[in-house]
């Protein structure tokens, strides 16, 4: 049966479909220097204060929302490098359901227009070189949820 379906395919696209799908498997693993990150995360030493996340939320209409994050014992910065010490400095990562929104450089950012309903919002503190930070209770993260009225939209 498969080598029946592979005879309908010509060579030259199964290659490129091969090489496109191993880029996008290694493609993400290796940082601007061309060489693998030194770890996934950025482990914060043991004796640093962990930070915590909480979130303000203010509707702007139309499904729109300002975030106000209050990150203690961290350092909002626009600044990025390839390879971050383990220090509490960096920015945040929105995701709505799951899906990637914005990148907060600072404690201010806003998100939408949202679909109505019921939305998860997940803010993720990142390291200077993007990697999310682990303290010694975990990931640092804040997840809300956010209900988006009907006339929003």
């Amino acid at each position: 049966m498969l080598r029946l379906a592979l005879s309908y395919l010509s060579p030259g696209p199964c290659a490129i479909a091969l090489l496109l799908a191993t880029l996008a498997i290694a493609g993400p693993i290796v940082n601007s220097t061309g060489r693998p990150p030194s770890t996934v995360f950025l482990n914060l030493p043991q004796s640093t204060t962990p930070p915590e996340v909480h979130v303000n939320i203010s509707s702007l209409g139309g499904g729109r929302y300002l975030l106000t994050l209050h990150a203690s014992a961290f350092v909002f910065t626009e600044v990025c490098v390839t390879d971050a010490n383990a220090r509490p400095i960096g920015h945040a990562h929105v995701h709505v359901d799951g899906e990637k929104v914005a990148s907060a450089y600072t404690p201010i950012v806003e998100i939408g227009p949202l679909e109505p309903g019921v939305r998860t919002v997940d803010i993720v503190l990142r390291g200077q070189d993007h990697r999310p930070i682990v303290a010694r209770n975990g990931l640092v993260q804040r997840r809300i949820q956010i209900r988006v009225p009907a006339e929003a939209a």
